[in-house]
């Protein structure tokens, strides 16, 4: 037997895998179909062998409950920033959306309160103060913008708006 050094066995060795290991990469890709039928067909046996089948079943049910609420919450929570004037993508909008904890969901839910909260609340003596500065204000800029000058307007709109929950104008 001939002898050869090591340099010459790396090269036969990489030589014979090499074309070995493609004619396998061959045959598997020819047999993928089959081997896909098989995995298939033989899918509930072998959630049954790994005792999965009914702990899956179930994880399916809840996990479709789970996704259910979560869109739920979602919707409402999009409504609720719309409403109050942000888009979900603002920095400081807190994120509920996909893969979130109930520490997110809790907190983004807090934080919209809280917004709704401050454009309700005029309890309190700060309250109170807001209010009326957000009143005079808008007198100011009502008259600035010559809306007494358009009396018979006015009193039309306002007429119109007369129970309707919102500040009439020039008041």
């Amino acid at each position: 037997m001939a002898k050869i050094s090591v340099q010459q066995r790396k090269y036969f060795v990489e030589r014979i895998e090499e074309s070995i290991n493609e004619k396998i990469n061959i045959l598997k890709q020819q047999r993928a179909a089959d081997v896909q039928k098989l995995s298939e067909a033989e899918y509930k046996r072998y959630l049954k062998t790994l005792k999965l089948d009914t702990t899956l079943a179930r994880y399916k049910k809840v996990k479709e409950e789970f996704d259910l609420l979560g869109q739920r919450m979602v919707d409402v929570y999009d409504e609720i920033v719309k409403s109050i004037g942000k888009n979900k993508y603002d920095s400081d909008v807190p994120s509920i959306y996909s893969g979130s904890s109930f520490q997110d969901v809790d907190r983004g839910f807090r934080y919209l309160c809280n917004k709704t909260a401050q454009q309700q609340e005029t309890e309190t003596q700060s309250g109170k103060v807001i209010r009326s500065l957000e009143e005079k204000r808008r007198a100011a800029c009502d008259v600035l913008h010559g809306i007494n000058e358009l009396e018979d307007l006015t009193i039309e709109v306002n007429n119109i708006l007369k129970g309707a929950d919102v500040p009439l104008l020039g008041s």
